[in-house]
């Protein structure tokens, strides 16, 4: 039951504000196309919380939608963008959110993801939908890990250019925290779904190799209790996924959280 409330709770967490400055790289009208996009396809999903049939990406209607919401190549192995490009990279990752939520209820007879935590039943379903819907949570998880992962490095970034004056600011350490909590439910979720029956292991590996890409800057990055908070949970499911490379992936990503 614990890894099945950590998975709700990474999905329903990541749309928190994180009191950010404007971004100018990634543009007003980038983000505008975005939000647009996920609020079309909120439109089209408005009933699949009671239908159980979310719009897939399959459907021609749908996969521009998906496409401009959950395509990251633009911030894709490129350099660590500027620190103003932080409040963009947050609202782009609060729309995948929405995208994922869609998928996430999808059924369970309710749009609120607090009912769901709060009943078993529910939990299941929606735990479920991750392997129902596998290709849509795919492109989702993608998405959100490497907008995660952006975040981190442009923080990174922007530690070692800062005075140390600037450093102690407590507006700027309280971004910085965020954006590491932000993360750490992000890679926690995905950790916890890996573990869970049904997933291809083709799924399981693309998702694996790309954690296994973020984790030596999230983890120089992390606080230290959210850094304990991963190296748990890569942990634990290590000791349920099944696939052995999947397994091995799992536990080197466990070893670095604890490297730190």
């Amino acid at each position: 039951m614990r890894r099945r409330m950590q998975i709700l709770t990474v999905t329903a967490a990541l749309a928190a504000l994180y009191g950010m400055a404007e971004a100018q790289t990634l543009t007003a009208a980038k983000i505008a196309n975005v939000n647009k996009a996920a609020d079309s396809f909120l439109a089209l999903a408005k009933d699949s919380h009671t239908t159980g049939r979310p719009p897939r990406y399959s459907d021609p209607a749908v996969t521009p939608l998906l496409d401009t919401v959950l395509d990251t190549k633009q911030i894709e192995g490129a350099k660590p963008l500027p620190w103003s490009e932080v409040q963009k990279l947050n609202d782009w990752s609060k729309a995948a959110t929405k995208v994922g939520l869609v998928y996430y209820l999808a059924g369970t007879g309710t749009n609120d993801v607090n009912v769901v935590v709060k009943d078993p039943k529910l939990t299941v379903k929606a735990n479920q939908n991750t392997v129902t819907f596998a290709p849509e949570f795919g492109r989702y998880y993608d998405a959100q890990i490497n907008l995660q992962g952006a975040m981190i490095d442009t923080a990174s970034a922007q530690i070692l250019a800062a005075t140390p004056e600037q450093r102690k600011d407590p507006e700027f350490r309280k971004t910085l925290n965020n954006i590491s909590d932000g993360a750490a439910k992000s890679i926690i979720g995905l950790l916890h779904t890996l573990a869970l029956e049904g997933l291809p292991d083709d799924w399981q590996l693309l998702r694996v190799a790309l954690l296994l890409k973020m984790t030596p800057q999230a983890a120089k990055f992390m606080a230290p209790d959210d850094r304990k908070l991963l190296r748990n949970a890569a942990a634990e499911a290590a000791d349920q996924v099944k696939n052995p490379d999947v397994k091995s992936g799992v536990n080197a990503i466990a070893r670095a959280f604890a490297t730190f």
